[in-house]
């Protein structure tokens, strides 16, 4: 692999008394020491006298320039034109140069200083090797820090666009090392078979893209433009596992390497490559849902109940506990058995049993208030909220919710919290904050929730949905999900929201006096295909993909709505999904992973009709 590393202008390898051995063409190597900085020096001055349509003509004018003395005059090739360029003296700089031709009777043009097509590096002690391209070994085993990366491999710089290229050369398995966390960091994706998913795509994307900038010296660069490569730096031991384990691998199409396109969130659906990106289109790039195929469940078959609100919710939470402890599912009875105490009468009976005042005394939080009040105000204080009490018919309700929130801060009953996977014998809940995990074979009691409702009854739910586990003297009597229906809804980047003004807007996609956007064709996940803006002298049409450059949107999911701050309009972009949409779901692959799929299969979800097989081109 040659990767182009992205390094500030003048690259420096700061490491004193490294050695390299400097390879320059056939000639024999130099040793060089470090630290190393690298120049692109300027090569002679060059000035444009014409370009020519045709040879005769552009020799000519050659052969006129070498008879008035600007003997450094060529003819280059350039698109269907011959340019003929006057190359200056040594040490003449460009406006010389010009001056000298308008006073010899040609007129100049484009003046430029190019590159001398070599690059200069200096070592320790002044040393120096120069050459068009050098190529820098290591002669020790470590990783080389060229500025504040550090890579594994060799080092090759050659005259670049913006002054040095600097090139990382080294083995495609161990460049994958820098890429999958960089791509797909194991912390936020811990799970081995995801991680696996993006080593083989991000090496078949690498295979299919080689030699792509084969010109400019290079296969990838190492931003997100290509991959993100980061290096050693980057390195993790469970993306290393990854790497390792698939070494070799990587996904074909009728025997040939694929566009191995991802992404991080597609929000329920992929979108076909070719909607958005017509030059990638192809057959194994279709959109397709991000659902796994084994849907998990919970609760016995019954009828679901109704909505519940946050205190009924606490309250049938209070009486699965009550039934599993042995005692009335009404307040005082609970109270007693989770305080350990046998409460006096009413709200502030309660209270007293699990000995809230004397604890809000020394949290200074009471100050002569209620029994309630004090108590509700700590159970804020360790966010466990509870609103003041209803009074009326539901107020025995409310107190079976009280109790179980003090009976939560007196730590006689437990929340278990984490994502609910397949387990042995039932469900297993993976803890939060790597905490371990608890198999559920059976849950007495289900509850559903939808944001700040929860209903009692059965549920269908996809791997890694949030659940919380209700417990209390040994017993887990009930059980919360939060149910997710695609294998990608748990992630972070599900939603967004950006705001435009329409001077913004109008001066960021070119039109005047912006008065409507509207989407005009969507894609087969729902993204916006083409985009059509109106302003004051017309309307201005965009491809989805230009649309969301030009408006750094997160996505091209989207819809637009219109919002007023003060008097003036303003465009709301309410979006979802992270990325292009087009191939692996990255958070979908976590997803699917979490529910049980091995990296081949979570692979084939994402890109149809393909193979997982190894690659016949080996280590490079």
């Amino acid at each position: 692999m040659r990767v182009l590393l992205t390094v500030p202008p003048g690259p420096v390898l700061p490491e004193p008394g490294r050695r390299y051995a400097c390879v320059v063409g056939d000639a024999p190597a130099v040793l060089l020491r470090g630290p190393i900085t690298a120049t692109a020096p300027a090569g002679p001055a060059q000035v444009q006298v014409g370009a020519f349509g045709n040879e005769a003509n552009a020799a000519a004018v050659v052969a006129r320039l070498a008879a008035a003395g600007f003997e450094g005059a060529v003819a280059e090739p350039k698109d269907a034109l011959i340019r003929v360029v006057a190359v200056g003296r040594e040490g003449e700089d460009t406006a010389t140069l010009a001056g000298r031709l308008r006073a010899a009777g040609f007129p100049g043009q484009a003046a430029n200083a190019p590159a001398s097509g070599e690059v200069v590096l200096a070592g320790e002690g002044g040393a120096t090797v120069r050459g068009p391209r050098v190529l820098l070994v290591p002669l020790d085993p470590d990783p080389v820090r060229v500025g504040a990366k550090a890579v594994r491999g060799e080092i090759e710089l050659r005259p670049g666009a913006g002054g040095v290229a600097v090139i990382n050369v080294l083995n495609l398995e161990a460049y994958l090392r820098g890429v999958v966390p960089a791509e797909m960091g194991p912390r936020a994706f811990p799970l081995l078979e995801a991680l696996k998913a993006q080593a083989v795509a991000a090496r078949t994307y690498a295979v299919a893209h080689l030699g792509e900038h084969a010109p400019e010296g290079y296969d990838l660069c190492d931003s997100p433009a290509c991959q993100a490569y980061e290096g050693v730096e980057a390195e993790q031991p469970l993306t290393d596992r990854a790497v390792r384990e698939t070494e070799g691998e990587i996904v074909t199409y009728l025997g040939r390497p694929i566009d191995a396109m991802y992404h991080s969130t597609c929000a329920g659906h992929t979108e076909d490559g070719g909607a958005l990106f017509p030059a990638r289109a192809a057959p194994y790039l279709k959109g397709v849902p991000c659902r796994g195929e084994r849907t998990l469940a919970a609760g016995v078959s019954s009828p679901r109940g109704p909505w519940l609100g946050p205190v009924e919710r606490l309250a049938t939470v209070g009486r699965s506990l009550a039934e599993v402890l042995g005692c009335a599912a009404s307040p005082h009875p609970l109270a007693a058995r989770l305080a350990g105490a046998q409460p006096g009468p009413g709200v502030a009976g309660i209270v007293a049993a699990f000995a809230v005042p004397a604890t809000a005394a020394t949290l200074h939080v009471a100050h002569g208030r209620t029994a309630e009040d004090t108590a509700l105000d700590l159970l804020r204080l360790f966010r466990l909220p509870l609103p003041p009490s209803p009074r009326g018919d539901r107020q025995a309700a409310w107190e079976v919710a009280l109790v179980v929130r003090l009976g939560q801060l007196a730590g006689t009953v437990q929340t278990h919290e984490g994502r609910l996977v397949p387990g042995p014998s039932g469900l297993r809940l993976v803890l939060d904050g790597d905490a371990g995990t608890r198999d559920i074979p059976r849950a007495e009691r289900v509850l559903e929730r939808r944001g700040e409702r929860w209903r009692d009854g059965p549920v269908e739910f996809s791997a890694g949905s949030r659940a919380t586990l209700w417990c209390a003297a040994g017993t887990c009597p009930v059980l919360e999900v939060e149910a997710l229906e695609d294998a990608d809804a748990g992630s972070s980047w599900t939603w967004w929201v950006r705001e435009f003004s329409l001077d913004e807007l109008g001066a960021r996609l070119g039109v005047a006096g912006v008065r409507a956007v509207s989407v005009t064709a969507r894609g087969v996940s729902g993204r916006a295909l083409s985009v059509s803006v109106s302003g004051r002298d017309g309307s201005k049409e965009f491809g989805g993909m230009a649309f969301r450059r030009a408006l750094d949107l997160p996505d091209t999911l989207f819809v637009v709505t219109w919002v007023r701050t003060g008097s003036a309009p303003r465009a709301r972009f309410l979006g979802r999904g992270w990325g292009h949409g087009v191939g692996m779901c990255q958070n979908g692959a976590y997803g699917l992973a979490r529910g049980g799929a091995g990296y081949v299969e979570i692979l084939k979800t994402y890109y149809t009709g393909v193979e997982v097989t190894r690659w016949q081109g080996g280590k490079r």
